[in-house]
């Protein structure tokens, strides 16, 4: 008899895992407080690769190695199955004024990663791949459905309180009855209402605001990266400036603070924007946990529920091998 998964949460990490989970051959629903894909995996700049890695915890880089590779393949299928081009596109990253450069330098030897020394003393990545990662969502929820993932949009699940160690049911705050063998809990920064931690959350929420300039005629020949600052051109010629990082709770609201921060640090990056209007601008909440690692584990209480959160920026990059990780716990498990 198939068994049955309730993925909580349709953001890049919990999509992504339900792929793991059909493929091997368990029934999927995947259920979100909003739209599937709405969220902070929308809402980031689709770089699929920490911004300086050198920077990170082994454990944080160890599940982001080859990403770029999933995905890559990944757009293919999409691209092939769905009618849409998620855009995957190897731009290379250009970063400037790098600090401690034998550090990087010697951290890209060990890792097997390309890095080149340019004359003005910047370092390219130039295998660092990006993605669209709107058009990603929207095709990954046409192949999940495609593929009989049971999609349930904007009903918010209810705190577990189940008083045995396996989860018999959970429920929606509107009543739908949400039966499985297992369930995973991907929610991102609202995971801690899922988990029913209120009290002291393990995850919280990290607002990251971006702008957006129009498509404009010069080209980037490469992510442009600056002092935690990042310059990401898509292929039609749209430009994304970001992010900020402010621990302001639940509000995703934009502020002219911000815009005007990013807009300064994007003219001096590349001053031809400054004949642009920025287009648009955005905020998206990122699962902020102790030490930004994520929790990719079976839940220490309840037998049939397992954590995929906590990924903080690196949802996007890190959602491969933690889906990987989780499916196969799962699995293991019978």
């Amino acid at each position: 008899m198939t068994k049955k998964v309730v993925v909580i949460g349709g953001g890049i990490v919990g999509c992504i895992t339900s792929f793991f989970l059909i493929e091997k051959g368990y029934d999927v629903s995947l259920v979100d407080q909003s739209a599937i894909g709405q969220e902070a995996s929308w809402a980031g700049a689709g770089i699929l690769s920490p911004l300086l890695p050198w920077h990170y915890q082994d454990s944080v880089n160890q599940l982001c190695f080859g990403s770029a590779d999933f995905y890559r393949q990944l757009s293919n299928t999409l691209k092939k199955d769905t009618g849409i081009d998620p855009e995957w596109t190897e731009s290379g990253m250009l970063i400037f004024s790098a600090t401690n450069q034998n550090k990087a330098i010697d951290w890209c030897q060990k890792n097997h990663t390309e890095i080149q020394e340019t004359e003005d003393r910047c370092l390219l990545l130039p295998r660092v791949a990006q993605i669209r990662n709107p058009r990603l969502l929207r095709a990954l929820k046409i192949y999940l459905i495609n593929n009989n993932v049971v999609m349930i949009e904007n009903q918010r699940v209810s705190p577990i309180t189940d008083s045995s160690n396996s989860i018999h049911h959970l429920q929606t705050e509107k009543g739908i009855n949400l039966e499985a063998d297992y369930y995973v809990v991907a929610s991102g920064a609202w995971s801690s209402f899922v988990l029913n931690e209120i009290d002291a959350p393990k995850i919280k929420p990290i607002r990251g605001q971006l702008i957006q300039y129009p498509a404009i005629q010069e080209k980037l020949s490469h992510i442009l990266y600056k002092d935690d600052f990042y310059l990401v051109q898509r292929q039609d010629g749209v430009v994304l400036a970001g992010s900020t990082s402010e621990d302001v709770g639940f509000d995703k609201g934009v502020t002219e603070s911000a815009r005007l921060s990013l807009q300064n640090k994007a003219e001096e990056l590349m001053p031809m924007l400054k004949k642009y209007n920025i287009q648009n601008q955005w905020s998206g909440l990122r699962p902020g946990s102790q030490g930004n690692i994520p929790m990719i584990e079976k839940h220490p209480k309840y037998n049939n529920v397992y954590l995929n959160t906590g990924h903080y920026r690196y949802g996007l990059t890190m959602a491969p091998r933690a889906a990987k990780i989780i499916t196969d716990l799962i699995t293991s498990h019978g």
